[in-house]
């Protein structure tokens, strides 16, 4: 009896499983149409090429595998080894997503405006990904292919937009910014006929004056809440070692050259954090030196800025004009830093 049972209810699982990579199989292809479609519509028909799209049974997860796009150089502009989709919501009163973008490399292009020290790093440095400057400042010559996660999220019954943007980059650092906006209701609305009032614009005038009626609306957000953390994962520790060992002048002297490329780093900080102490940042900033340094000494992982603003707008970041009307912003946006 105990083994009929046990095959009854094996054979039951193998009807769920088969079933419900049949039920994918069916959803990839649904998923895979209307990427297609989608591609056609943005005219990327012709540059965007993927391996293969696997999707849900019951929706809300779309994975697109080995993507690549093309703009007709020798190598792609854009390689992201899976593009995860999920988190979907569309109708009339929200628009919520979340984008992962995992194992993406890209060519040299995409960190042109990051350059500005490749030279120091030797070689050819146009090469792919080699010149983006905070992986060549910490000796690190070429990227591994990293990782971006974006969410947004847009509510006209709460009136908010909620979007968070996340960067991992191995060997280097990993970072993550979070914000919400408040007194947005009506902006999904808007957002959605914006793309249809665009096609139908019968000149750039018209354009415009719909992308300022976005702009306007935007001017009235609230700013909420901004989280933004910073994680080390090797750039700052890298970025220590070559600075004791290529910027400390040594006596011959005056014995241990490592001790003095630590004592000599170390007056560097401690110069940097004087400095900043002596700068009006306000009270709710008093520790950010402190924790600056313990970052350049190595001694944090990693940073977390916060703010918790008291009716701040966004046209008020735009209003500053002196270091009076600077000092009472930071003030108002109640900034709180500290260390990971």
């Amino acid at each position: 009896m105990n083994k009929r049972l046990v095959a009854v209810a094996g054979g039951a699982v193998v009807l769920l499983v088969a079933g419900y990579w049949g039920l994918s199989a069916q959803a990839g292809k649904q998923a895979e149409k209307r990427l297609e479609d989608w591609a056609y519509d943005m005219e990327l028909d012709d540059k965007l090429r993927w391996q293969s799209v696997s999707s849900s049974p019951f929706g809300g997860r779309v994975s697109i595998h080995g993507i690549e796009l093309e703009t007709g150089r020798k190598q792609p502009a854009l390689r992201v080894a899976e593009l995860v989709v999920s988190d979907v919501l569309q109708d009339d009163e929200r628009s919520r997503i979340r984008l992962q973008f995992k194992g993406v490399e890209a060519d040299d292009s995409a960190y042109a405006n990051l350059r500005g020290i490749g030279a120091l790093a030797g070689g050819d440095v146009r090469r792919a990904m080699h010149g983006f400057e905070p992986a060549l400042s910490s000796g690190l010559l070429a990227l591994k292919p990293s990782d971006l996660e974006l969410y947004v999220d847009i509510d006209d019954n709460a009136g908010t937009l909620e979007s968070e943007l996340a960067v991992d980059l191995p060997e280097l650092f990993e970072t993550r910014i979070n914000y919400q906006l408040n007194n947005q209701r009506g902006l999904n609305k808007q957002l959605s006929r914006l793309q249809d009032d665009l096609a139908d614009a019968d000149n750039i005038f018209q354009a415009l004056g719909l992308l300022e009626e976005v702009g306007q609306g935007l001017q009235r957000a609230e700013i909420a809440s901004v989280t933004f953390t910073f994680k080390d994962h090797g750039m700052v520790k890298r970025s220590i070692a070559l600075q004791q060992r290529y910027n400390t002048p040594l006596d011959p002297t005056a014995g241990s050259a490592d001790k003095q490329r630590e004592r000599h780093y170390e007056r560097l900080v401690n110069e940097m954090v004087r400095n900043c102490e002596g700068e009006d940042i306000g009270r709710s900033l008093e520790d950010a030196c402190e924790l600056m340094g313990d970052l350049l000494r190595g001694d944090a992982k990693g940073l977390e800025l916060s703010l918790r603003p008291d009716k701040v707008r966004l046209f008020d970041l735009g209003k500053v004009s002196n270091d009076r009307s600077a000092k009472r912003l930071i003030e108002r946006l109640n900034p709180k830093l500290s260390s990971l």
